[in-house]
């Protein structure tokens, strides 16, 4: 199919498909769910009130932890459990008495202001290098990790029990629509956060049939391409409606992920929206039962995944999606996770007393070292700010020197060709006789 570089510098066909990914696709109505759980308006359950440490409870912060955290949390409060959220701000503070499980979905969470009768799990979604290595591994009542690779390392430096615990999808937000059209194109949602990522290398050389979408935090940071069509990131929760719309989504593991074969959440919200995802990382994708989602190492590998006939393309996804809702939904993991959430709580209530004085004396010490390096990066964008207006303010006064001197020396040019000019033969005779006009006129 033919295609040309359009006005905007992306490939155009010359004959565009009728579906296109929407520009403002809608957000899901469940957005107020997510908001009340976030807001604390679910904290009360039969079972007890499970907290998720967590980076940040704004969900325009747009976060990983924080989704994974309320999928899980949705999916438990309907099992009978009070959900809340924990966010870093407050790590500083004791956790409220009336928690059940603290579940830490950060390695930098330090729980020495947990109470001694919660109960503690640490979730390694990803990082499984930096949990393995923390010196309170131990404090922790069960861990869960995303991967059996995850789980053996983990295990190796913990005497407790380390259980697979993957993350999943919220399959009642991420869904299909009967009859809903669905374009060829293919999308990526991968985030940029100032670090060069695979599929930037990836993308900047591959050609593939239409251009893809690329919906992306920090945009205007990213090289244009004229196979690429860069937007703005949309919010969580309208990534249903943009993978509703596309094809196939195109994925990026970071590497300290990949070692471990700890996939993203994009792999299950794709699919169970219907798009085939395109991976990076082959790992971890056979104990999921995914094996068959392609895997890309290059601009030729992944234009050969995207170029999949339709019909070929619609039946693996109908396979994989299968798998992912019987398997990877958050009401699965809920119906995993509860039995053992059940044990750690009785085991706990009867622990009595405070958790030990180093362990509490670290907390601290964890908390301002992240408020100084909050107050540091908030300092360095400042100078970077600032040396910013001071190069443009410098390369601007260059400019103007620059100007400054070319009129110069165009002035001393013209002043020069001047004075040659009057000092000529010619210019005194005409002058001469320009004058000798003159006085004659006058009489």
């Amino acid at each position: 199919m033919p295609f040309a570089v359009g006005t905007l510098g992306v490939v155009q066909n010359d004959t565009m498909p009728t579906h296109q990914i929407p520009a403002d696709p809608a957000r899901s109505p469940l957005e107020a769910e997510y908001a009340e759980i976030a807001a604390g308006a679910r904290s009360d359950g039969s079972r007890g009130t499970v907290r998720f440490a967590v980076s940040t409870a704004d969900l325009a912060e747009g976060k990983g932890d924080l989704f994974v955290a309320l999928g899980l949390a949705r999916a438990l409060n309907a099992d009978g459990w009070g959900v809340a959220l924990w966010p870093s701000e407050r790590w500083s503070e004791p956790v409220p008495e009336d928690t059940a499980v603290l579940v830490s979905m950060i390695e930098s969470f330090v729980p020495g202001l947990v109470p001694t009768g919660t109960a503690l799990v640490a979730w390694v979604r990803n990082w499984t290098a930096k949990w393995a290595a923390l010196p309170y591994l131990d404090e922790f009542d069960s861990v869960w990790t995303s991967s059996t690779i995850a789980r053996d390392a983990v295990a190796e430096h913990r005497t407790g029990p380390v259980e697979v615990v993957p993350i999943a999808v919220d399959d009642d937000l991420f869904t299909t629509v009967d009859g809903a059209p669905r374009s060829d194109r293919a999308v990526t949602t991968v985030n940029f956060w100032g670090v060069r990522r695979h599929v930037q290398d990836v993308l900047e050389a591959v050609r593939p049939t239409e251009p893809i979408v690329w919906f992306a935090a920090n945009a205007d940071h990213l090289a244009a391409s004229p196979c690429v069509e860069v937007r703005d990131a949309v919010a969580y929760f309208a990534l249903p409606e943009v993978y509703r719309a596309a094809a196939f989504v195109v994925d990026d593991v970071i590497a300290p992920a990949a070692a471990f074969g700890t996939l993203n959440s994009r792999l299950y919200e794709s699919l169970a929206a219907g798009a085939l995802p395109v991976t990076d990382c082959g790992l971890g994708l056979d104990e999921l039962g995914l094996a068959d989602v392609p895997v890309y190492e290059d601009a030729a590998s992944l234009e050969q995944a995207l170029s999949l006939p339709e019909d070929q393309r619609a039946a693996l996804v109908e396979r994989l999606r299968a798998v992912v809702l019987e398997r990877h939904t958050f009401r699965a993991r809920a119906a995993q996770v509860g039995p053992g959430l059940d044990g750690v709580v009785a085991a706990a209530g009867g622990r009595t007393g405070t958790r030990s004085a180093m362990l509490r004396w670290a907390t601290a010490l964890r908390e301002e070292l992240r408020t100084t390096a909050a107050e540091r990066d908030v300092h360095r964008a400042g100078v970077a700010s600032i040396n910013e207006r001071l190069i443009a303010s410098e390369t601007a006064a260059a400019d103007f020197d620059r100007a400054r001197r070319t009129a110069e020396e165009e002035r001393d040019a013209i002043a020069l060709r001047y004075d040659a000019v009057t000092r000529s033969f010619e210019y005194r005779t005409l002058h001469a006789a320009t004058q000798a006009a003159r006085r004659a006129l006058r009489r």
